[in-house]
């Protein structure tokens, strides 16, 4: 999931408007920022099992939250806990994620059709913005609201129409483990 981790971000701060959504978007994407930092010295596929895998998520969710608490001493640390946790039921759906070991990996694997991926997270996007714009009392605010959710699916085609472009592979779901 691409731009669908901000629509996590932004549901949780509709439930809890004090919390800065600036953390929150991070802590949606913080498997994504580790797996990157760790890929840079070595191949991506072997660094999954660091970032995305449960034991990983939960580690990461608790050290985010933690340091949350920490650094902003102020309330947040379960709403990015959560929004940490959230990151892999999300990429289940568009891609392949392990479980508990590197092997196997399980998913939906929705980048490999374009249409169905731009679809989803489309709706995920639509639905947090609508739910955030219900939280607040400004029309102006709701407004804003409307036009992140027009840029936010507008940028998610692109993402996936060039995704389609570039990728040759067959769509090859798999949520089951192999015997």
């Amino acid at each position: 999931m691409y731009l669908g981790h901000v629509a996590v971000a932004l549901v949780l701060r509709s439930r809890a408007p004090n919390v800065p959504i600036v953390p929150l978007t991070l802590a949606c994407y913080g498997p994504d920022w580790i797996d990157a930092a760790l890929m840079l010295p070595t191949g991506r596929e072997p660094m999954a099992i660091y970032s995305h895998s449960l034991p990983a998520l939960v580690l990461g969710a608790l050290a985010s939250s933690g340091l949350y608490a920490l650094v902003a001493r102020r309330p947040g640390a379960l709403q990015m806990f959560v929004a940490w946790l959230l990151h892999w039921p999300l990429d289940l759906f568009t891609g392949f994620k392990p479980v508990i070991r590197a092997q196997p990996q399980i998913g939906l694997d929705l980048y490999h059709v374009a249409w169905a991926d731009a679809l989803l997270e489309s709706l995920v996007i639509v639905a947090a913005c609508v739910i955030y714009a219900r939280a607040v009392d400004s029309r102006r605010h709701r407004r804003v609201f409307v036009a992140l959710g027009i840029v936010l699916v507008t940028t998610q085609v692109v993402f996936d129409v060039a995704l389609k472009r570039l990728d040759s592979q067959p769509w090859h779901p798999l949520l089951a483990f192999a015997p």
